[in-house]
C-alpha cells in the first residue's frame, strides 16, 4: 500500500490498462445497436466521435477510480504512518574497528522538520574536523553531559587503544567531581587502565605549577593574567604590570638561589619584606668574591663569631671564611682579632646566575625600596589574595607546593613527599590522560585557580608540539584531547594580551589538539569573561552543538549564528462585499441584500531565520542543532538526535522516545 500511494500515478495507469483491456475485449462497442447505425448512416462524423469516447473511457474511469483511491490512502494512511514510522540506522562502526578517528555525533533524519525518516545516517566528523574545536551549549538537564562529553570521550579514547604511538592521551577538567571515575572507567574497558592518572586532594600525585622550563617571567605573566581573569576585568594595566614584576623577581631570586621555587614561597617573600630582604642578602653571600679568614681556634674562642655566616676553607681545615661585611670587619679590628682578605680571582659561582641576581637586586634597591609604602601593600594584597590560597589549607600547601625533594629521585625514593606529576609534555608523549579532580564545592576559588594553571600549562606544552611536528609525519604524533565540562569555570581571555583561550584554541589544529568544551549557555560565557571577550572566543570553535536552551540571549544567538535563508512564505487574505449596504434596525450591524466572499492565497519569498529562536528552547533531551564543520567545508544547522550513553546505540531517537527511555 506505501509503494502504491507512494508511485500512485504510475500504479494507476497500469491498472488503467489492465482493466481496460479487459473491459474492451468483454464489452466491445455494440456496432448491432439500431439507434447507432441510424446514427452512422446520417452523421458519420458523430458516430465515430462516440465510438472513440467510449473506447477511451474503458480506459480513463479505472484511472480515476484507482488515482482517487490511492489518493485517499496517501492522504490519510500512508502519510500518518510513516510519520510514526522511521528507517532502521545504518551500522554503528566501534571506535576501535575505524580505520581513522572520527566521532559520531548522533543520527540525522530530516535538517529542519522533526520526525523520522525512512532512511536515516550518521552525523560523523572526522579527526581534521575534530581538531578545530567542539562546543556544547546546553541547559540543566538537557543531556550535553550524557550524549555528548561521555560518548565523545570514549570514542576518542578508544581509538587505536592498543597501538603505543597512535593513542589518545589528554587533560580533563571538571567541577563537579564524577566526571573523573567515568573517564577512569572508559580507560579500564578500553584496557588503558594504566593511562590514567588523577590529581586530587586524597592522591599521591603532587603539582608544582612553577616548576617547569618556563622563564621567570613567562611564569609571572601566567599568574598575573590568572589573577586578573578571576578576580578583577579591569582596563588599568598597572596593577597587572606591577603584579607581574613583583612576582617574576621573587621567582627568578628563588630559582636563582635554590633551583626550585612554589606558589607558597612566593606568598612568603610578598607579604614579609624582612624575608624578602634576607633573601637578597643570601644571595649577596652566594655570589660574594671578597672573603675574611681567621684562625679556626679564634673563631671557637669568639661566641659572637660562631654564625652561620663562617664556614670552613675548603683546602685548609685551619681557617674559617665568612664574605666580606662592614660591621664583621669592624667587630674583629675592635677585638684586635687576626684575619686576612681573600680575593677570588675565579668565581666559584655560575656567571648567568650572578647576573640574573643581581638584576633581581637592582629591582629590590632602586624599584622595590623606593615604590610608597601604601602602593606597594596595595600590590602585595593583589597578589596575596590568590596565593594566601596556598598557606590557610595544609592539605592544598602539600599538593601543589611540595618541597624539592619530592622531584629528587634519591631523596624521594621511597615517596615520602608524594609522587611528582609528569610534565605535560610527557603526559602527551606516553599517552597518558590527567583529570583533576577537584570538585569546586570543597574550594570553588582553588578549583577555578589550579584548574586554569593546569590548563595553561598544557596549552603551552600543546604550542610546543608545532615546531617538533614541522618536517615530520603527521602520524608521528598522537591526538591529544581537552575535555572541560562546565567549561565558563576555566575560560580565560587575552584579549590584548599573548595568552588566552582564544589564542590557543585558533593554534590547537596544527597540535593534533582536539578542543571539547561543554557550558550551560552562551550567556555563562558572557558573564564570565570581560566585554565583548566571549565572541572572539566562541567563533574558535568551529563545530557547535545546541541542546536546549533556557535563556533568550542564547537562543537568540544561536539562531543567529545558524544564519537565514529565502524561503517561500504562504500569505491567506479574505474579503467580504456587499451591495445595498445598511444597517439592520434589530441588530445594529450592518447587513446587505448581496454579500460576496473572496479568499487569495499569495507565496512570497523572504529571508528568515533557519531555525527561530524559539526552536532552541524546545528541543527535547538528547535532541540539538549542530552547526558542524568536517575540516573542510561548514555543513549546514541541521537537526541531529544525539545517543546517550546509557542507550543501545542502533535504536533510533524516536524509538527511545516511544518507549520513554530518553
Amino acid at each position: 500500500m506505501r509503494y502504491a500511494a507512494e508511485n500512485r500515478s504510475f500504479v494507476s495507469f497500469m491498472f488503467a490498462c489492465a482493466v481496460g483491456l479487459l473491459l474492451f475485449l468483454r464489452h466491445p462497442f455494440p456496432v448491432d445497436d439500431p439507434l447507432l447505425n441510424m446514427i452512422r448512416i446520417s452523421r458519420p462524423g458523430i458516430y465515430t466521435g462516440i465510438r472513440l469516447t467510449y473506447t477511451a473511457m474503458l480506459f480513463s474511469t479505472p484511472y480515476m477510480v484507482a488515482t482517487f483511491v490511492l489518493s485517499f490512502a496517501y492522504v490519510f494512511v500512508v502519510r500518518q504512518d510513516r510519520k510514526r514510522t522511521a528507517g532502521a540506522l545504518p551500522p554503528y562502526v566501534p571506535p576501535d574497528d575505524r580505520p581513522a578517528l572520527s566521532v559520531v555525533v548522533g543520527e540525522l533524519h530530516h535538517a529542519k522538520r522533526r520526525g523520522p525518516a525512512e532512511q536515516p545516517r550518521w552525523l560523523e566528523i572526522p579527526a581534521r574536523g575534530l581538531y578545530t574545536g567542539t562546543a556544547i551549549f546546553g541547559a540543566i538537564g538537557s543531556g550535553k553531559t550524557t550524549c555528548c562529553m561521555y560518548p565523545f570521550a570514549r570514542q576518542i579514547l578508544s581509538f587505536a587503544a592498543r597501538d603505543q604511538k597512535r593513542k589518545a592521551a589528554g587533560l580533563v577538567l571538571e567541577v563537579k567531581g564524577d566526571f573523573c571515575h567515568r573517564v577512569r572507567d572508559i580507560l579500564k574497558d578500553c584496557g588503558r587502565a594504566e593511562d590514567y592518572l588523577e590529581l586530587n586532594l586524597a592522591g599521591d600525585l603532587r603539582y608544582n605549577p612553577l616548576h617547569n622550563d618556563l622563564e621567570a617571567y613567562a611564569l609571572a605573566y601566567g599568574v598575573a593574567s590568572l589573577l586578573n581573569n578571576l578576580f578583577g576585568k579591569g582596563k588599568e594595566p598597572f596593577w597587572q604590570q606591577a603584579y607581574t614584576n613583583l612576582v617574576k623577581f621573587i621567582i627568578l631570586l628563588h630559582k636563582v638561589l635554590y633551583d626550585y621555587v612554589t606558589l607558597f614561597d612566593v606568598y612568603l617573600c610578598a607579604i614579609n619584606p624582612k624575608l624578602l630582604a634576607e633573601r637578597i642578602e643570601e644571595g649577596r653571600d652566594s655570589f660574594a668574591t671578597r672573603f675574611l679568614l681567621i684562625d679556626k681556634d679564634v673563631y671557637l674562642d669568639h661566641e659572637y663569631l660562631c654564625t652561620g655566616q663562617w664556614k670552613r676553607l675548603d683546602y685548609d681545615q685551619q681557617y674559617m671564611r665568612a664574605v666580606e661585611r662592614p660591621e664583621l670587619v669592624a667587630y674583629l679590628e675592635k677585638q684586635s682579632i687576626p684575619f686576612e682578605l681573600l680575593v677570588l680571582s675565579e668565581p666559584e659561582f655560575d656567571s648567568r646566575k650572578f647576573q640574573q641576581f643581581e638584576a633581581v637586586r637592582r629591582w629590590f634597591e632602586n624599584d622595590w625600596s623606593r615604590i610608597e609604602a601604601k602602593l606597594r601593600t596595595s600590590i602585595v594584597e593583589g597578589i596575596s589574595v590568590f596565593l594566601s590560597l596556598f598557606d590557610d589549607n595544609p592539605t592544598v600547601k602539600h599538593i601543589f607546593c611540595p618541597p624539592k625533594e619530592c622531584f629528587d629521585p634519591e631523596a624521594n625514593a621511597d615517596g615520602k613527599h608524594g609522587r611528582p606529576m609528569p610534565s605535560f609534555a610527557d603526559i602527551v608523549a606516553s599517552g597518558k590522560v590527567l583529570a583533576l579532580n577537584f570538585p569546586a564545592a570543597a574550594n570553588p576559588g582553588l578549583s577555578k585557580a589550579i584548574g586554569t594553571l593546569m590548563k595553561q600549562d598544557f596549552q603551552r606544552a600543546m604550542i610546543g608540539r608545532i615546531p617538533d611536528m614541522e618536517g615530520k609525519s603527521s602520524d608521528e604524533f598522537r591526538p591529544v584531547m581537552f575535555l572541560c565540562d562546565e567549561y565558563q569555570a576555566f575560560a580565560t581571555v587575552g584579549e590584548n594580551d599573548p595568552t588566552g583561550d582564544e589564542k590557543f584554541f585558533a593554534l590547537s589544529r596544527q597540535a593534533k589538539c582536539i578542543p571539547i568544551v561543554a557550558t550551560q549557555s552562551i550567556s555563562s560565557l558572557r558573564s564570565t569573561l570581560s566585554g565583548e571577550t566571549w565572541r572572539t572566543l566562541l567563533q574558535t570553535f568551529r563545530t557547535k552543538i545546541f541542546l536546549s536552551l533556557s535563556d533568550d540571549f542564547s537562543a537568540r544567538t544561536a539562531a543567529d549564528l545558524c544564519g537565514k535563508e529565502e524561503q517561500l512564505k504562504l500569505n491567506y487574505s479574505i474579503s467580504e462585499s456587499g451591495q445595498d449596504a445598511q444597517v439592520s434596525l434589530l441588530t445594529g450591524r450592518t447587513t446587505a441584500h448581496k454579500a460576496s466572499v473572496s479568499a487569495s492565497k499569495t507565496y512570497n519569498l523572504h529571508c528568515d531565520y533557519i531555525f527561530e529562536p524559539k526552536v532552541f528552547g524546545e528541543l527535547k533531551n538528547a535532541e540539538a542543532v549542530v552547526l558542524a564543520y568536517d575540516g573542510v567545508n561548514p555543513l549546514p544547522p541541521t537537526l541531529c538526535y544525539l545517543k546517550p550513553f546509557y542507550l543501545p546505540v542502533n535504536l533510533t531517537w524516536f524509538d527511545q522516545a516511544e518507549k520513554g527511555l530518553i
